[in-house]
This record gives structure tokens, sequence and C-alpha cells, in this order.
């Protein structure tokens, strides 16, 4: 096999990798953390495979030099379990479907690097650190694939054999420690972006999320509902008397209690609920798939504990109070502004009542 041909053959594949690195970007951006993610993540890693396939170096009829070596040996890191099964058995299907003389070995091959990837992923990262050193031994331990090739006749194995076997090999590595490079940069990355995301839109003291969360999250709510006549609640709450007790013991008792308050509720809730410091001591929740019933007990509920919880500020007993007012969308309440304006309505009647009550619109 000329170098020549073996040279442009890895550029080619340096290519499809890159598309494959791009690729990587998007599903990770789009898909939430799950079995989803894990078998998008193999589907891209199989049809990156794939197109290298289709554009290998073949040093004989039915043997081929292709990308899917640094692709497989870094899938299950990436891709998990379910993502290195689904690309493991697409890209098998697709090599039995090429047929020739390497299928056995090729075959043999596929299974050796989703082993190598499997044991890359074991290895804990404080001892061998992410980076050029880890991605080098990642690529070294997949390129102990190429002893499949002594499954391969004689006088094909003599083609192979010395300076091309050498290219091959040092090829494999170079396009791990690319690959491996670029999608830690891209994770990292990632992480920045969601970190700044959830900064703007989580309030600092009470660590709920703020209006700005809440507008997305109504809109999310309000579509669901035109799509699936789902049920969703809102429960304005409001804790009384606020102002006086930032005037007698400081804003800093009072920015505690509201804290506290924050985390009784949060605490009552169910994870898929959003919960909103609306602005000052004012917090919404904003409940989808919940009728006014159950929106009316959950409120009482938090009332309640809140009501018979000792706030302490140094040595002093704060007895804290709230009053909560509840809407639900229906043929009266129709919008998001409407439920709004309910749910705000039916608070000042809690209040105009006596306050440490629930009301409903």
């Amino acid at each position: 096999m000329e170098l020549s041909i073996l040279a442009t053959g890895i550029v080619r594949i340096l290519g499809i990798t890159a598309l494959v690195i791009l690729s990587y970007s998007m599903v990770i951006r789009n898909f939430p953390n799950g079995w989803k993610k894990s078998a998008a993540i193999g589907i891209l890693f199989a049809t990156g495979s794939i197109l290298s396939m289709n554009d290998a170096v073949m040093p004989a009829p039915g043997v081929f030099f292709d990308g899917r070596t640094a692709l497989l040996a870094i899938v299950y890191p990436y891709g998990g379990l379910i993502g290195t099964v689904i690309a493991a058995l697409l890209i098998a299907a697709y090599r039995i479907w090429l047929g020739g003389v390497g299928v056995v070995p090729g075959l043999l091959s596929i299974l050796m690097l989703c082993c190598v990837s499997y044991a890359a992923a074991r290895v804990p990262v404080r001892k061998i650190p992410v980076g050029f050193g880890r991605s080098t031994l990642i690529g070294l331990a997949a390129s102990l694939s190429i002893i499949s090739v002594v499954l391969l006749p004689g006088e094909v194995v003599a083609t192979i054999v010395g300076a091309p076997l050498i290219a091959v090999i040092l090829a494999n590595i170079a396009n791990v420690v690319i690959i491996v490079n670029f999608l830690e940069r891209e994770k990292s990355r990632l992480r920045i972006i969601r970190a700044l995301e959830h900064e703007a839109s989580v309030d600092p003291l009470t660590k709920l999320q703020n209006r700005r969360a809440f507008d997305k999250a109504a809109l999310r709510a309000m579509n669901d509902n035109r799509a699936r006549a789902a049920h969703c609640s809102l429960i304005m709450i409001d804790i009384d008397h606020f102002k006086t007790i930032n005037d007698r013991l400081g804003h800093y008792t009072g920015d505690t209690v509201l804290a506290d308050v924050a985390a009784i509720i949060q605490k009552n809730v169910r994870l898929g609920d959003v919960v909103v410091r609306y602005g000052g001591e004012e917090i919404l929740l904003l409940l989808a798939n919940t009728k006014q019933d159950a929106a009316n007990a959950l409120a009482e509920r938090v009332r309640s504990e809140i009501e018979n919880t000792d706030f302490v500020s140094g040595s002093e007993s704060v007895n804290v109070t709230v009053s909560a007012g509840v809407a639900s969308l229906g043929e009266k309440y129709a919008s998001m502004e409407a439920l709004l304006k309910a749910a705000d309505k039916a608070l000042y009647h809690a209040k105009l009542s006596g306050r440490n009550r629930v009301e409903v619109a």
C-alpha cells in the first residue's frame, strides 16, 4: 500500500472526525442528560464511523482502514453503555453488510475497541487527568485492535505490515488526541454557559428562580395547556408584616426569614414545579398538571408549616405567617396574564381578611 494513498485517506478520516465534533456540540446542547442523550451520541459516533468506512483506504478488497477506531475508543466516556451498544451494533451491522475478507477481523476490532472505551471510562481522572497524556494512552490502547489483522490472509497481511501499519497506528493515536481535546473543550464551554444561565435565572438570596425564569416556564405551561388541555395552577405567597420584621429586627433578619420561608416552600413542591421570587417578599409557585383543589391544599400545607416554624434571630424567636392566593387556568382565566391577576387579587383578599390564610380566585 502506497504511503501517499494512506496519507490522503488519513486526511479524509480527520475531516469526518471534524464533522462528528461539530455535531457533538449540537447533541449535548439539545439533549438533556439521560438515555436519549446517550443514544444520540451513540448514533452520532456510528454515523461518523459509517461515513468513514464509505471513504476508507482499502489495502485489499474487503479490508478497510477508516475512522471508526478513534470514535469507538472514546464512545463509552461520552455516550455511556447505551451509546456504546448502539454505536457498536450499527457499525458491526454495516461492516457485515460491506463484506469481504476483513469482516471477522473487523468485528473483533469493534469488540476490542468497545472494551478499550469501557476501560478508559473506568480509569479515575484523579489518577490520569483529562488531557494529552490520557488521550494518548487511549489512542495507544485503541491501536492494539490492529492485531486483528492476523486473521487476514497472509498475502494481505504482507501488504499491511511495516510502514503502512505504523502510519495507521500513529494516525489512530493522533485522531483520538484531536477528538478528545475538542470534545472536552466543548463540554467545558457548555458547562460555563449553563452556569452563567443558571446565575442569570436564580435569585442569589433565596436560591429560587427569578422572574426571567418564570416567564419561560409560564410560556411552556401555556403551550402545554393548549396542546394537551393540562391543568395549570398558580399560587402567590406573601410574607405577612414583612416590613415590620425588617424595621424591628433589621434587614439581615428579614433576609434570613425570607430565605427560610423560600426553603420551606421549595421543600413542599415537586421537582417539576417552578418556584419564583417574584419581587420583594412575594413568591410564586407555577404548578403544571395541578388542579385548583390540589393547589389550594398545597398552599394551605405551606401556610400551616410556616406558621408552626420557629424562626430564630439571635436569641429572639420571630413569629412568621404568610398569606396566599390561588388561581387555575380555565374558561375564566385563559391566559397567564389573567391567571397572575386572579392570584394577586385572591392574595389581596387574604390580606384584607386578616392574613395568615389562603384565598382561591
